[in-house]
């Protein structure tokens, strides 16, 4: 192999170069390296902030939640009204699998197979007395915060996101315009 530095100097006597451009780019070669490994090192050692929680894990639990409400509705309504209570518990409960499949491609880990709810709690009143079950105007104005809740968050979404989040607003609000009796579609 051809060295360079081995090469006789024409001028004669003189002494061979305190720095070839073989030792410069050799020592900046290890400096780069140095710095690398060095900043690797601090970025393994820094703090990392957890990440912000998916905006739809909320969407999920208003899913969940109006499911449950408008179940636990239609077991005190009329049975006209409870059948289209039961639609929206039924709808809801949809809605709920689909936000949790996409939370789970999101987070790269498989859709569970069975997803877990929460009861609601029916921790009594002031002497004892179990709180009265919810109506569908409750119902009503719980799909009318889900639905505002989710058009809100489509303009913060794109693509698939965005069109689930907006289904599910439209849904919503089809739900407490359209599929509840006219008395309930009232604001409180």
């Amino acid at each position: 192999m051809f060295d360079p530095d081995s090469v006789p100097d024409p001028a004669g006597d003189q002494a061979a170069p305190a720095f070839s451009r073989r030792r410069v780019l050799a020592g900046g070669g290890r400096g780069l390296l140095a710095l690398a490994l060095l900043g690797t090192a601090a970025a393994a050692c820094a703090p990392t902030e957890p990440p912000a929680p998916d905006p739809l894990e909320a969407e999920l639990e208003a899913a969940r939640s109006d499911s449950e409400l408008a179940t636990a509705a239609a077991r005190a309504a009329k049975p006209a009204v409870a059948a289209a209570l039961s639609e929206v518990a039924a709808e809801r409960a949809r809605h709920a699998t689909a936000l949790v499949e996409e939370l789970s491609r999101a987070a790269g880990i498989p859709t569970p197979t069975e997803t877990t709810s929460t009861t609601p709690t029916t921790a009594g009143q002031a002497g004892g007395q179990p709180p009265p079950p919810p109506t569908e105007r409750d119902v009503a104005t719980a799909l009318r915060k889900s639905a505002d809740s989710a058009a809100k968050l489509v303009l913060t979404l794109s693509g698939y996101r965005a069109g689930l989040m907006g289904s599910i607003a439209a849904a919503c609000t089809t739900s407490f315009t359209v599929g509840l009796p006219s008395d309930s579609r009232r604001p409180r």
